[in-house]
């Protein structure tokens, strides 16, 4: 059943973080992701600094209190010393601002006369400097709905995070091949009521960043993430959703989850427990219990556990799909003690641990009626981190819901990541001057916005193009480059095609090196007649192979200038002459098997309906003989 999300008092906002296909922010090395082996390894230890009100963050606390180190995969030819942090940043690049400030002018926002470069602490490693740089551009502006407008908080230009590749014991491993992506940033205000004005606005604001035609694509390029709030409840960050389908989905189980640790609060009320009750714990060493367990991951292991007053029956209670209250404590127990989880009573006897096992555990634990009990498997020193964690986590249960930060699962379910980060983990960039924008730059970059997607249908509509070719082009990142060959008199289809589907194939045969000019070169050729439309690709491929000759070059080499017609008919004539007896046979229906033998013949000189035309116009002149 539907929930009533105005009785519930629903409110949810978004960050949308959109790569953008420019240089790196600050500094000049390409953005482009690497499979291949990095030549270097560089080791780095992070430690959290004060602001400069002498406050330290809590989530740089908590990422601190976990005593990790951080390996970086770094590549000689597209990695620099800016992104080890061993040389001061490089000013802002220009495009990605340029695009920002596209957008920004496509909600309505209003664009700052000043922009500054802040630092924004973050030390989980994912980036070799512990802080992340990040520019506020502009404030206010909407995106419109089908029912509503949604206010827009700000929009700001940021660098994406180093890669994460590996994660150990004590160690995480990143490569340096994406920190330094350009991203914007958009914040809506928590203007939407129900997970589908959720859904329907992040598809928004996806499609207003893509028809920038600057939009990197496929996973991971934009990446939403979702605040969630109910009455009674509290703000959550959802980080990370990658699946705009689930979008949704996360919003509703963010309620489900909200709710139930309400209902968790109102019977811990009930109950009558209080802080007081999750202080001084006895830890309990139950390795004894479990020697000779059935229990594979307890037995003849070091095992611990704590009671939990009157928590019974509590742990147990379903707060998401396949998720209960004990999954909450685990996931504050793998994030603060750095161990894979918790067993508890209320899922006993079960992972075989048997009843007796259960009973005894109650008893070293000091547990009496409706007392619930935790187990912990891991070394001594881990153990009282763990359940400091698990008690924590129970204090927080008596408030309802946490403000927190939760990681979005593939399920649609989330967990706990860390704290809300507050303000004393900005300050200000010391190495970069602050960027003015001026009102003459503004209007020049006002009258180059792109096509709204309604515009590009009509347009494209207009120019002769299939509804298919309709669909693809109008968010492809070729649009703008499409609407300018537009306006040179090329063919719309040729250069659809030839965009969306050849340079695609060819990219996927490794050729990288094919830019607008030569493929904007090849179809004026074309338009020209000097070649024919059939060998675009070929003359690419070739071209490819030295993009640094010139295209007539390449035109001599192919020898594929197009013939007139007078030549044409020569050609014909002569594929006809060799083939007597198939056209008396056949008559006009020998065109099939003559076409092909003509194209091979041209070698690309003639494009497939002027010979089609030729061939049936000589093959009639033979028939009527």
């Amino acid at each position: 059943m539907e929930e009533n999300w105005e009785k519930l008092g629903l409110k949810a906002g978004l960050e949308c973080h959109q790569q953008l296909d420019t240089g790196k922010l600050f500094c000049r090395c390409p953005s482009v992701l690497r499979e291949d082996k990095p030549d270097i390894e560089v080791k780095r230890f992070l430690r959290p600094v004060a602001s400069e009100l002498g406050e330290f963050d809590k989530a740089a606390l908590e990422a601190f209190s976990k005593n990790r180190s951080y390996k970086y995969e770094v590549y000689n030819d597209s990695n620099c010393e800016i992104e080890l942090d061993d040389e001061p940043p490089q000013p802002v690049d220009k495009e990605a601002l340029k695009i920002t400030l596209k957008s920004a002018l496509m909600t309505k926002s209003n664009i700052l006369d000043e922009s500054f470069v802040m630092r924004k602490l973050v030390i989980d490693g994912s980036n070799t400097s512990g802080f992340q740089r990040t520019m506020l551009v502009a404030l206010g502006g909407e995106i419109e709905l089908s029912n509503k407008k949604v206010g827009i908080l700000t929009i700001a230009l940021e660098e994406d995070a180093a890669r994460p590749m590996e994660k150990k014991e004590l160690e995480t491993v990143y490569r340096l091949d994406r920190l330094g992506i350009p991203l914007i940033e958009l914040a809506t205000a928590p203007d939407l009521k129900t997970p589908e004005e959720v859904k329907e606005c992040a598809k928004k604001i996806g499609e207003m960043f893509r028809r920038t035609c600057k939009a990197k694509r496929g996973l991971g390029t934009i990446r939403q993430d979702v605040n969630v709030s109910i009455k009674e409840g509290a703000r959550v960050e959802i980080k990370g959703v990658q699946e705009l389908n689930l979008i949704d989905e996360y919003v509703r189980r963010e309620v489900q989850r909200q709710k139930a640790l309400i209902a968790i609060r109102e019977e811990m009320k009930k109950r009558k427990i209080g802080k007081e009750d999750f202080g001084n714990i006895e830890i309990a060493n139950l390795s004894q219990i479990f020697a000779e367990s059935e229990c594979k991951f307890l037995k003849g292991k070091q095992v611990f556990g704590a009671k939990l007053h009157k928590m019974q029956d509590l742990l147990g209670k379903e707060i998401q799909s396949e998720r209960r209250f004990g999954t909450e404590l685990a996931g504050y127990v793998k994030s603060k003690a750095g161990l894979k989880g918790i067993l508890h009573s209320d899922e006993l006897p079960a992972y075989g641990v048997s009843e007796r096992e259960v009973e005894q555990t109650r008893h070293k634990c000091n547990c009496i009626m409706d007392d619930a009990f935790v187990i912990v498997q891991a070394e001594e020193k881990k153990v009282e981190k763990a359940i400091d964690a698990v008690l924590e986590r129970c204090k927080e249960a008596l408030k309802g819901v946490p403000e927190e930060t939760r990681n979005a699962l593939e399920d649609g379910n989330t967990e706990y990541s860390r704290p809300l980060p507050g303000a004393a983990r900005m300050y200000p960039e010391t190495d970069l001057a602050p960027i003015i924008v001026n009102e003459k730059e503004l209007a020049g970059i006002a009258k180059q916005l792109p096509l709204t997607v309604k515009a590009r249908e009509k347009l494209y509509l207009e120019k002769g193009l299939s509804g298919k070719l309709v669909e693809g082009m109008k968010l492809s990142n070729f649009a703008c480059f499409f609407e300018k060959l537009l306006k040179k008199g090329i063919n719309a289809t040729t250069a659809a095609s030839l965009l969306l589907d050849g340079i695609t194939q060819l990219r996927r045969e490794g050729m990288k090196n094919i830019g607008n000019e030569m493929v904007e070169t090849v179809l004026v050729f074309e338009k020209e007649k000097k070649i024919s439309k059939d060998i675009l690709l070929d003359f690419l491929r070739e071209w490819s192979k030295s993009p640094e000759s010139k295209a007539e070059k390449i035109l001599k080499t192919m020898n594929v200038e197009r013939a007139d017609e007078s030549q044409l008919q020569k050609v014909i004539a002569s594929v006809i002459e060799k083939n007597k007896a198939i056209v008396e046979t056949r008559g006009e229906r020998a065109i099939g098997a003559l076409m092909g033998e003509t194209m091979k013949e041209l070698k690309g000189k003639a494009d497939g309906s002027t010979i089609s035309r030729i061939l049936k116009e000589e093959l009639a002149k033979k028939t009527k003989k």
